[in-house]
């Protein structure tokens, strides 16, 4: 297999096992020199709103702007398509661009999980069936485990079975996450994960998983031009 199709086969099975999370709004970058705008992120890679196609395979430092902070990370570009196309004289062209992570510049690994846990916190804040008195996920935080020990948290026959366990799988019915999370914030995702939809689950486990993805195999050096 040609190292590009590798690398696209590898990016889209990695999207199928972290998922990706959908931005309500748009965040500001800059890939290279060109202005852009992230769609959608994952701790692997994300999606580009921009003018102008961007040849595949580019290599470049992509820095977002989010909340006052430079999010820098080189990133490698898998595909760039059309996506709207200029109807009237003056108006421009839109592609969209999927971006693999390739590396890091400084802090900005941990910035982009911040990112993804505040954005997921909110979706799911938002899904929520408050009136059942749950309360919001924003006291929530992942904190990274630094051991190998995980406690796998499975809803079966309208109850909650909770064991540790050295596997870091995410199951069908519930998620995995790191022991050292706090039992009673585990409580507020087991309540969360039952009173929301199907894609409400899936970013419950995405969430989870941040607390126990200690390395999605990209570098983490800092970029040298």
């Amino acid at each position: 297999m040609a190292p590009l199709a590798r690398l696209q086969a590898n990016v889209r099975s990695e999207r199928r096992r972290y998922g990706r999370v959908k931005l309500d709004q748009s965040l500001p970058a800059r890939f290279g020199d060109v202005r852009v705008h992230v769609l959608e992120v994952s701790v692997t890679g994300f999606l580009l709103a921009h003018e102008g196609r961007i040849a595949p395979g580019l290599t470049q430092p992509l820095v977002i702007d989010w909340q006052g902070r430079d999010v820098e990370l080189v990133c490698n570009v898998v595909r760039s398509t059309l996506w709207r196309l200029a109807k009237t004289m003056g108006a421009t062209s839109i592609y969209h661009s999927g971006v693999r992570i390739m590396s890091e510049i400084g802090d900005s690994r941990r910035a982009l999980r911040e990112l993804i846990a505040e954005r997921i916190i909110r979706a799911l804040d938002e899904q929520k069936a408050n009136a059942r008195g749950i309360p919001p996920l924003a006291a929530y935080m992942y904190q990274p485990g630094k051991g190998e020990l995980y406690r796998r948290c499975e809803f079966i026959d309208g109850t909650w079975r909770k064991t540790e366990t050295i596997r870091i799988e995410q199951p069908a019915n519930g998620f995995t996450v790191s022991a050292e999370i706090d039992p009673l914030q585990v409580d507020v995702l087991c309540r969360t994960w039952e009173s929301t939809t199907a894609e409400g689950k899936r970013l419950t486990q995405m969430l989870a998983e941040l607390s126990i993805r200690k390395s999605e195999g990209v570098p983490t050096r800092r970029y040298e031009p």
